[in-house]
Formats: structure tokens, C-alpha cells, sequence
């Protein structure tokens, strides 16, 4: 089956939406909903490894979950587990997000909806940056083990320190960086940035979200029931 390309403002507004709405709907139907629909909607964005990795760790929770709800002194571990394992899909379609889009496509895409610049430039950023830490991480890390430096449990605090002291004083050099950056390509510009990529809101677009908002109608009528 062909891939379908999704626009990335179904994406964020399925994000934003979707843990508001255990606030208002049955947890038990909105957690299969939302199983479903990003089930479906990575199949259907040729995203077959991610979806294969997205329920082998909510096979892996749920199991956890299982066990550790009848052993007295460790079902604190088992309720922590389930409010982790109901953000697992939003987790899976913010992954996709992350990894499929760059950052031409999602200033593009956010113009469209036209929200302020300031908005759109944090948006932006931040989403992207977080493949920017995932890589620094991976830095710091390698350069623990090159100086003999391990985490150990027996001293959680400062094991702890020597990861997020480094990270700290990267985030501080990334953000000029990009800072720079972004106004050498005239991002802070008045007019209208023009884009090779043309982030349109097609049918198959609106398509997912009158699934996902009719899955929602759909929970607000079982919860009745």
C-alpha cells in the first residue's frame, strides 16, 4: 500500500486534543480509541517499524501493569504505568512528527493556519530540537564513558548531575545557535516566507480528523450509556 502523506497540523492538533479529552470521556474507551486510530494511522502512513516498536512497549506496560497490580508493595509501580500507557499513542504520532518532518515543512504547514510568528517559530523549534537532544545526549554519554564515569543507583543526585549539567550548557549554545541561524534565513521577516515545500490541507487530511473527532462524539456517547 502507498503511503499517504499527512499534514502536520493533524498531527499537532490530535496531540493537543487527544489528553484533554480524558478529562471528559470514559479512560477505558478513549485508551482503545486512540490505540485504533494510531494504529491505523501509522499503517497508513507507512510507518510499519514505529508501529511495530509502538505496541511492543504498551505490550511490555501493560504486562508490567498486570503483575505489579497484585503484588502489594509494588502496585505504586503499576498505577504509574497505566497514566504513562494511556499517552502512548499521542507518544507514537509525536514521534512520527519529530523524525518525518523538518523544519521547512512545519513553518510551512503552521503559516498556513496563519497563528502568530512568534508561535510558530516556538512551535517549530521546539519540536525540533528534540532529535538535537536525543544527539547531545548520546555526547555526553560516550564522553562519560571515555572518562571512566557511570550512572549508579548509589548515588542517584549526582550521577544525575552529570548528565544535566552538560545538557544545561548545550541547550544555552544550541539556542544562539538556532537564534542565529533563524534570523540569517529571515525568520523574524514581516512578509510571508515563501517554501519549496507546500504543506496543503488535502482530503485525506481532513478525512483523519472527522475519523478522529467523530471517535470522540463517539466516547461522549458511551460515557452516557
Amino acid at each position: 500500500m502507498k503511503a499517504i502523506n499527512i499534514n502536520p497540523i493533524v498531527l499537532i492538533l490530535v496531540n493537543i486534543i487527544a489528553p484533554t479529552m480524558y478529562m471528559f470521556i470514559s479512560g477505558r474507551y478513549l485508551q482503545l480509541f486512540l490505540l485504533i486510530f494510531a494504529s491505523v494511522l501509522m499503517i497508513v502512513m507507512g510507518r510499519y517499524k514505529r508501529l511495530l516498536g509502538f505496541w511492543l512497549v504498551y505490550a511490555l506496560m501493560m504486562g508490567t501493569y498486570t503483575l505489579t497490580m497484585h503484588m502489594g508493595d509494588l502496585q505504586y509501580i503499576g498505577l504509574f504505568l497505566i497514566v504513562i500507557v494511556q499517552c502512548i499513542p499521542c507518544i507514537a504520532l509525536a514521534s512520527i512528527l519529530v523524525s518525518k518532518y523538518n523544519s521547512a515543512q512545519l513553518l510551512s504547514a503552521l503559516e498556513t493556519m496563519h497563528v502568530p510568528r512568534v508561535l510558530v517559530v516556538a512551535v517549530t523549534i521546539t519540536i525540533k530540537y528534540i532529535p538535537t537532544f536525543k544527539r547531545e545526549f548520546s555526547y555526553i554519554t560516550e564522553s562519560m564513558r571515555l572518562r571512566g564515569i557511570g550512572f549508579t543507583w548509589k548515588k542517584p543526585v549526582k550521577s544525575f548531575q552529570y548528565f544535566i549539567v552538560p545538557q544545561l550548557f548545550r541547550c544555552a549554545a544550541l539556542a544562539e545557535e538556532v537564534t542565529a541561524a533563524g534570523l540569517v534565513k529571515g525568520i523574524d521577516a514581516p512578509l510571508r516566507r515563501s517554501s519549496y515545500f507546500e504543506e496543503k490541507f488535502t482530503f485525506a487530511d481532513a478525512t483523519v480528523l472527522v475519523v478522529f473527532v467523530v471517535g470522540l462524539v463517539g466516547g461522549f456517547v458511551w460515557k452516557q450509556m
